[in-house]
């Protein structure tokens, strides 16, 4: 009798052991197709409104966070596509774009208030809130930031986070190389930053992407950034802020420089936009290359939200299927031992 019974438990652990390792080969799939949607951004707009997706329930614009991704800018006229340089005058229109669709542009410590409270409040990914909320981010320190953004700033009273390799931040830029751009200095960090319209976070020391490198050569890279900052900058913002080199995550790093240096939010490339169930470990931006009008901005920006919210019903709807098939297996599993145990007995009388 114990021993049907304990093969029966073995067949039901079985049951549930091979569902589960389906839905794990589905969620990596799921992944993929994360790496899959950053290269999207090379479409051109007019190709997503053309979409299928988007003549699907839209997404409140008060359910989710967009952060914006850019890096240099210049005057003039760039080439579409370029995910590095963006004309200025483009920002200016896409600054134009956000106000005049309503949003508040936020920084990075204010994105992570948010979310903390949004978790505490409920466990769907609509965050319910009562604005519409945008947080634009610039990587690297690029000199453009000080002399064309920040006046844009300024003049529209529009906040940006930046994140900074600590070591390109020169007192002097005289001996810079003829191929290299003109990073800012401190003076030019701590200037935008005490105006209020700038935050300032760590963007590693040396600009190494995490690839397969060791723990602690990468925790030297980003501890060395923030001590750096911590000495060089008058204030700092009271959230700390850890955004990866080239957007390169892995999550046992990230795991282990949260529980290290205790950041709040770490910031990727990953192509989503923020919801109540976003991980503040793996925080996702959209990728603003140049090409872009103010309203094309805005469609990307609601594109970007169907496509999270729909990989985010898909999970749910693929995690429900498999626990369903679980439920059933097991159940068959459980009669097929009733039926045996209820032979044996009779076999005995």
């Amino acid at each position: 009798m114990k021993k049907y019974i304990i093969m029966g438990i073995m067949m039901c652990f079985l049951a549930v052991n091979v569902s589960i390792t389906a839905f794990a080969e589905e969620n990596s799939d799921m992944k993929i197709q994360k790496k899959v949607l950053q290269q999207q951004k090379e479409i051109n707009i007019t190709q997503y409104c053309m979409s299928k997706q988007l003549k699907q329930k839209r997404i409140a614009p008060e359910d989710y966070i967009p952060v914006l991704m850019y890096h240099h800018f210049e005057n003039g006229e760039i080439e579409a596509g370029n995910g590095v340089v963006v004309g200025i005058n483009e920002f200016e229109e896409h600054i134009k774009a956000l106000q005049q669709a309503g949003y508040t542009t936020i920084f990075l410590s204010d994105l992570y208030d948010i979310m903390k409270q949004s978790k505490e409040n409920g466990k769907q990914p609509e965050m319910k809130l009562n604005k519409k909320y945008v947080v634009i981010t610039i990587d690297d320190g690029y000199k453009s930031n000080y002399e064309l953004v920040y006046p844009l700033l300024q003049k529209y009273n529009v906040k940006a986070s930046i994140s900074v390799i600590t070591s390109l931040m020169c007192a002097d830029c005289e001996d810079l190389e003829a191929w290299e751009t003109e990073k800012m200095n401190w003076e030019n960090l701590n200037e935008m930053q005490n105006s209020g319209l700038v935050e300032i976070y760590n963007h590693t020391y040396d600009h190494k992407p995490v690839g397969d490198r060791t723990y602690e050569d990468v925790y030297y890279s980003i501890k060395k950034g923030e001590d750096m900052l911590d000495e060089n900058l008058q204030k700092r913002s009271p959230v700390k802020v850890l955004t990866y080199p080239n957007g390169n995550y892995r999550k046992d790093i990230a795991v282990s420089i949260q529980r290290d240096i205790g950041y709040d939010l770490q910031i990727t490339t990953n192509f989503d936009v923020v919801d109540r169930n976003t991980s503040m470990l793996e925080i996702p931006r959209i990728t603003v290359d140049s090409g872009y009008t103010g309203e094309q901005l805005l469609q990307l920006i609601e594109q970007t939200a169907v496509t999270t919210f729909q990989k985010k019903s898909l999970f749910f709807k693929v995690f429900r299927h498999k626990l369903r098939v679980t439920g059933v297996i097991g159940l068959i599993v459980l009669a097929i031992l009733f039926k045996i145990v209820k032979v044996r007995n009779k076999k005995i009388i």
